[in-house]
């Protein structure tokens, strides 16, 4: 239970208002995974979320700077990876 340490100073939300938009936010990933057959462990699953929950804000940022363009994971990920 060593990667459970650092969720224990996890503050939730309990005000409804908030929560549905942070459940409006995360609906991607509720969509990826329940097609899933589900992780071995926390570790994986940890990563995987990472992951979505990184290209979903780099496609809202592309889409907030620019309305009519189209968004590419792997261009996006090569002028991330180029700035760094």
């Amino acid at each position: 239970m060593l990667g459970l340490r650092s969720y224990q100073t996890t503050i939730h939300c309990t005000i409804k208002h908030l929560n549905n938009l942070i459940e409006q936010d995360h609906r991607h990933v509720t969509r990826l995974f329940a097609k899933s057959a589900g992780f071995q462990n926390l570790r994986h699953a940890s990563r995987t979320i990472k992951g979505i929950e990184t290209i979903h804000a780099l496609y809202k940022q592309r889409l907030s700077l620019q309305r009519d363009s189209t968004f590419s994971t792997y261009n996006e990920l090569q002028q991330l990876l180029a700035t760094s």
